[in-house]
């Protein structure tokens, strides 16, 4: 590995040493871009581009290669605009399409995002990265049913993924469908038993299918991974508040005051509410 990582610097700096001497010439500029780009100097790249740019605009490929540079420099915006102009000259590229939804995405133009990974994914049948992408923009708008049809679909073609099922298992604990998010989560757990957010995921299905010592066993393994892990405390806490513990569950509110005030808030909302219940 170390001997890649020298030889990859070598490369670089003798690409930069061809730039220095003829910087109007755009294949030892593309190529050192490229680079770049694999060891996320990006700031580096987009100024070399730019460079580029505006002395020979019409060099097609500068305007893909910016369009990273901007999507990972945090400009968006640019990103699109110089996106579209490499659709202009490779309208086949489904890539392309991933790439400006990405930018869209980032400015959460949610509905443009998804119609542009949808094309894309219909240029490239099975491209499992282009299909996660347009799942997460049909859960960041609400769209539950559209985010599990196409995360069924990803797992046809990559049935071993497990943060294919993770993500399956959350979008249906957000549609209700408890029994199947278990399902789904138990599937990524196989797949990858140290995954805290799908061992956390498990314990809430639990608990909401009225499986309280299943759902305690998962949030305890959770914190054997972190003791302080702030969802897990909280959950232990709705637990003892629902089995009318409320002296444990209020322990558990002290534990989350300092680190998560608004969730200690919540918890200590359900135990007030319970207690005013057996008062009633």
């Amino acid at each position: 590995m170390e001997d890649e990582c020298l030889s990859e610097m070598k490369r670089i700096r003798e690409l930069e040493a061809a730039v220095q001497r003829n910087p109007f010439d755009e294949t030892p500029v593309l190529e050192l871009c490229r680079s770049y780009l694999e060891v996320r100097r990006f700031q580096d790249a987009t100024m070399v581009l730019e460079n580029l740019r505006d002395c020979k605009p019409d060099t097609q490929e500068l305007y893909s290669l910016l369009g990273i540079s901007y999507l990972n420099t945090d400009r968006p915006d640019d990103a699109l605009y110089h996106l579209r102009r490499a659709v202009e000259h490779r309208p086949e590229d489904a890539g392309l399409y991933t790439l400006m939804a990405d930018a869209l995405f980032r400015t959460e133009k949610y509905p443009q995002a998804i119609a542009y990974y949808k094309k894309s994914a219909e240029m490239e049948p099975g491209n499992t990265a282009t299909l996660r992408k347009l799942a997460q923009a049909f859960f960041d708008v609400g769209m539950m049913a559209e985010a599990v049809d196409i995360l069924s679909e990803a797992l046809q073609y990559e049935p071993e993924a497990p943060e294919l099922w993770s993500s399956l298992g959350w979008a249906q604990i957000h549609m209700a469908r408890y029994r199947e998010a278990v399902e789904s989560l138990q599937k990524a757990l196989e797949r990858c038993p140290d995954d805290l957010q799908c061992i956390k995921s498990l314990a809430l299905a639990a608990f909401a299918l009225g499986r309280k010592e299943e759902s305690f066993r998962f949030y305890e393994i959770a914190r054997q991974y972190n003791p302080q892990d702030e969802e897990a405390l909280f959950g232990m806490g709705i637990i003892y508040v629902s089995v009318g513990d409320l002296k444990t569950a209020y322990r558990f509110y002290e534990d989350l005051l300092i680190s998560n005030p608004s969730l200690a808030a919540d918890l200590y909302v359900k135990i007030v509410e319970q207690k005013n219940l057996h008062h009633a």
